[in-house]
Formats: structure tokens, C-alpha cells, sequence
């Protein structure tokens, strides 16, 4: 970052959010993303987001997350395109935010868990699709945030017995970050979508948000881990060349 720049860290955001769909039966596939944004068939449910200040809501409490949840669903709206609409203003002011405080120079970042390969891009399309943006602007509003994928991050914090990265899912970061928690798959949601079973559906993606959180806490305490250790390391070689 320039050193012209000021970081204001009061005036940046984290957007965690988790986002979900509903798939027709005649289109369900055993594994990968059933869901297609062009397909008509298909519908997107609804998510939730946290819009976090790093400056203060990264160390607070579960029940503050929880508290500060913003949820939209397709059920409390006429349609889709409503639906989206919503979604669309929270991201543009929290970029109107942020590229304010400094001069469009320092981006908001959009945080979750595979979001770079699914809920980011399939929110672009939509975004085209209903004709809330252009092609062209979609384009630009899309480069003017950063994604921060929590299943790449946390990759360095597993052992790698080959020289094939690749990012980790979901119940492997609960594993590590949060015992005793696990997910079930987001095709469990189309069940609770056709038994109109809402309340479940809203508290699952509410629990995904606060695990998100948790876990990006839990990622940015091991790289401080890490650089302590790498620290160490440093004084330990400058005493022995000393000494030497």
C-alpha cells in the first residue's frame, strides 16, 4: 500500500456472506454446483451478510455477530429481481464506504468459505441477468472488491504431503478451527425450502456467517503464529552468529 495512503481502518469493511439456492429435482447432479444462474428452473434463496469494521467487529462475541446479521431471503420479497436488488445496494454503499475514506485506493473484501468459485460469480450473473447492471458495469463493480476465500487462506495450515495446493472445503476448516462442528451439504436446504421450513434455512446460513468469523479469526491468530515463530527463528540465528 502507498505510503501516501492512510489506511482508515474504522472505514474499511468485511462483507461475510454465505448464500443459497434451490435447485429443481430434474437438474440435481451428485457432486459440483447444481445451481446455474441462467437457468431459469433454478432459484437463488437468499443469504446472509455481516458487514464487519475490522477496527472493532473481529474480536467480538458470537452474540454481537449474530446480532448484526443482515439476512434476505426470497420469501419476503415479490420477486427475485426485489431480492437481488437489496443484495446489490448493501454491497454498492459498503463500496461507497470504504472507496470514499480513501480515495479508491483500498477495496472492501467479500469473505466466506469457496465464495470465489460459486456465491461471487453466481452473484455477477444474476446481476447481468435481471439487468441490474450491464455486462460492462457488472465487470467493473466486481474488480472494485477483493474476495478473500477462507478454503485458499487456510491451506498453509494444513500438512501438505504433495506439491498440489488446493483449497480445502468447509467441514475440513471446522474440523481444525471449530471441533465438533460440521456442516451438512447446502443441497440439504432445497428439503428445507420445499417443506417451507424457513427458520431452518435462515439459522443454518446465520451459524455458516458466525463459523466464518470464527474462522477467519482463527486464520489471521495462526499467521501472527507464524511470524512470532519466524521472528524467533531470526533472533536465534543473529545470537548464534554472535556467539560464533
Amino acid at each position: 500500500m502507498s505510503n501516501h495512503l492512510r489506511l482508515e481502518l474504522s472505514k474499511c469493511r468485511i462483507v461475510f456472506f454465505d448464500l443459497e439456492f434451490y435447485v429443481p429435482e430434474s437438474n440435481r447432479v451428485n457432486t459440483g454446483l447444481c445451481y446455474n444462474p441462467w437457468d431459469k428452473g433454478s432459484r437463488l434463496l437468499g443469504g446472509s451478510f455481516f458487514v464487519a469494521n475490522p477496527k472493532r467487529d473481529i474480536k467480538c462475541s458470537t452474540h454481537t455477530v449474530a446480532n448484526n446479521i443482515q439476512s434476505f431471503w426470497l420469501w419476503n420479497y415479490q420477486s427475485e429481481k426485489d431480492l437481488l436488488s437489496e443484495i446489490y445496494e448493501l454491497l454498492k454503499n459498503t463500496l461507497s464506504l470504504v472507496h470514499k475514506a480513501h480515495k479508491k485506493k483500498v477495496s472492501p473484501l467479500l469473505c466466506g468459505i469457496g465464495i470465489s468459485s460459486s456465491d461471487v460469480p453466481v452473484l455477477i450473473e444474476l446481476f447481468k441477468r435481471y439487468k441490474i447492471l450491464s455486462n460492462a458495469e457488472a465487470f467493473r463493480f466486481q474488480s472494485n472488491f477483493r474476495v478473500m476465500d477462507l478454503s485458499q487462506l487456510g491451506i498453509v495450515c494444513f500438512n501438505n504431503g504433495n506439491d498440489f495446493l488446493y483449497p480445502k472445503i468447509k467441514n475440513e476448516l471446522l474440523n481444525k478451527f471449530m471441533p465438533g462442528t460440521k456442516f451438512e451439504s447446502g443441497k440439504s436446504v432445497w428439503d428445507l425450502y420445499e417443506s417451507k421450513d424457513y427458520t431452518g434455512i435462515t439459522e443454518r446460513v446465520n451459524d455458516e456467517i458466525i463459523s466464518t468469523h470464527h474462522i477467519y479469526k482463527s486464520l489471521l491468530s495462526e499467521y501472527r503464529g507464524f511470524k512470532r515463530l519466524e521472528k524467533e527463528e531470526k533472533r536465534r540465528i543473529k545470537i548464534a552468529e554472535k556467539v560464533g
